[in-house]
């Protein structure tokens, strides 16, 4: 009997200390472990170039949060005033059973201070842009996750309150960039991006 109770406590013990995601409550919406899945630079980021200077993107091995690959965006930022690179994916979603979104971004320790970045929303029959209503500073040298609360009532975004109609038609995800004076040319990584109960 001794043996029975040891033997139930051990695999009760090591149930509770598992650390994969059997007890996740995520959903990783995009890791670019094989291709660039819809991301893309907007044409419309391409014809305003006096503002938007991403150049590129592909997926790549030469760093990731999570996996082997992430999503690598080029990007050539003057310095001197406001610029933004932007990557986006069109694709209908409803999260209606989730309360937050988050991606990881990485900055080579070459880079300069003074980027940040933030995470852009497409809502609804009326396609309406809705960004989050601060950008988060980025480290160089290190993954930052940006996230932003997705729950009626959050103030995570601009003149936006989140409701179950927004969650549930959510048309396009985007990620922001922005430089207000710093100089950069070089990569961004992009990794992970995740829905959260």
């Amino acid at each position: 009997m001794k043996r029975i109770f040891a033997l139930t406590a051990i695999v009760v013990i090591a149930v509770l200390t598992m650390t994969g995601s059997a007890f996740s409550a995520d959903k990783v919406l995009f890791s670019f472990e094989k291709d660039a899945e819809g991301w893309e630079i907007p044409d419309w980021a391409y014809e305003q170039a006096d503002n938007y200077v991403g150049e590129e993107i592909m997926v790549t091995k030469d760093v990731a949060k999570e996996g082997e690959s992430s999503l690598k965006l080029l990007t050539n930022f003057p310095g001197g005033r406001w610029y933004g690179a932007i990557v986006e994916v069109m694709e209908y979603f409803d999260w209606t059973p989730f309360s937050e979104i988050s991606c990881d971004i990485y900055l080579p320790e070459d880079a300069p201070r003074g980027l940040k970045a933030k995470l852009v929303l497409t809502v609804g029959e009326g396609w309406k842009w809705t960004e989050m209503s601060r950008s988060i500073k980025l480290e160089q040298g290190k993954w930052i996750t940006i996230s932003a609360n997705l729950k009626p009532g959050s103030e995570d975004w601009k003149r936006t309150k989140p409701t179950d109609e927004f969650r549930a038609d959510v048309r396009k995800i985007a990620i922001r960039i922005e430089s207000n004076k710093a100089a950069y040319k070089g990569p961004v990584y992009i990794d992970n991006i995740v829905l959260s109960e």
